[in-house]
């Protein structure tokens, strides 16, 4: 996918953070955009801004863990604009807490959203994908798929089941035109970081201010994430980790392990 004109993209979790920011970077590059959120005031304000920069914009509240609403929406789509091309599952929850603390409704809301949420993407728009010989996925996932992290187990287990299912994806789909990039992103200056969940022992002051100063000092915006996004639709990447922690977690795991295991053990 060399440009992106008047293609068209969905991006789930669009309402504030990294969706946002590339369904903004789509529209400025010429695509057409179906935007999907649960918060319909934030949703208005993207689309707006993508209306700002030029584009055709279309909101759509749906909460992409519900599988009945998130057919609707596909059916909706469909209708009355067409065959999906580019597909970004982002939207996404993260909390903190240690495996005995973290209660079941967590699990299941992390489950829900993280996992399940894309798999419902994938389930209703890559069949259109199929039946043109064309399209993008795009899986949101994240450094916390790529290592375990103290304190993030249900975080990382549902990071590590997305980067799992979109190597497995861009297996079966290749043959047929659609490709697959799966994004590792390290701490990101957005909303989700603030509305962090913490339960038990790590419900503290401190570990709110460690949070907020590793994303500080990791530097690393939405709007850059959405620039190296659209970079690795256009060159069709398997698998991207952006920002320095990202990075780091990445190369780490594989050429020092034990290095990682002493700090993490700290």
């Amino acid at each position: 996918m060399k440009n992106f004109n008047n293609k068209l993209a969905l991006v789930t979790g669009a309402s504030s953070g990294i969706g946002q920011a590339i369904a903004v970077e789509l529209a400025r590059q010429g695509a057409r955009l179906i935007l999907v959120g649960t918060n319909e005031d934030r949703l208005a304000e993207s689309k707006q801004q993508c209306e700002a920069a030029g584009a055709e914009a279309h909101s759509y509240a749906a909460n992409v863990a519900d599988y009945r609403l998130m057919q609707g929406l596909a059916e909706a789509v469909k209708a009355e604009h067409g065959v999906v091309d580019i597909l970004v599952n982002n939207a996404g929850v993260v909390m903190s807490g240690l495996i005995h603390e973290v209660e079941m409704e967590d699990w299941k809301r992390l489950i829900d959203i993280n996992v399940m949420g894309v798999v419902h993407g994938c389930q209703l728009f890559v069949p259109g994908m199929l039946a043109s010989g064309s399209g993008h996925i795009v899986n949101m996932a994240s450094a916390a798929g790529l290592i375990g992290q103290p304190g993030m187990s249900t975080y990382c287990a549902t990071k590590h089941a997305v980067v799992g299912l979109s190597a497995s994806m861009r297996y079966e789909l290749s043959a047929a035109g659609v490709g697959v990039t799966t994004i590792c992103p390290g701490y990101v200056q957005t909303p989700i970081m603030d509305s962090l969940k913490l339960v038990g022992k790590l419900d503290t002051p401190k570990v709110r201010e460690r949070v907020a100063k590793d994303t500080q000092r990791n530097n690393l915006t939405a709007e850059a994430v959405a620039k190296r996004t659209l970079k690795a639709i256009r060159k069709n990447e398997a698998f991207v980790t952006i920002g320095k922690d990202a990075q780091i977690a990445f190369y780490a795991r594989r050429l020092a392990p034990g290095l990682l295991d002493k700090m993490f053990s700290r």
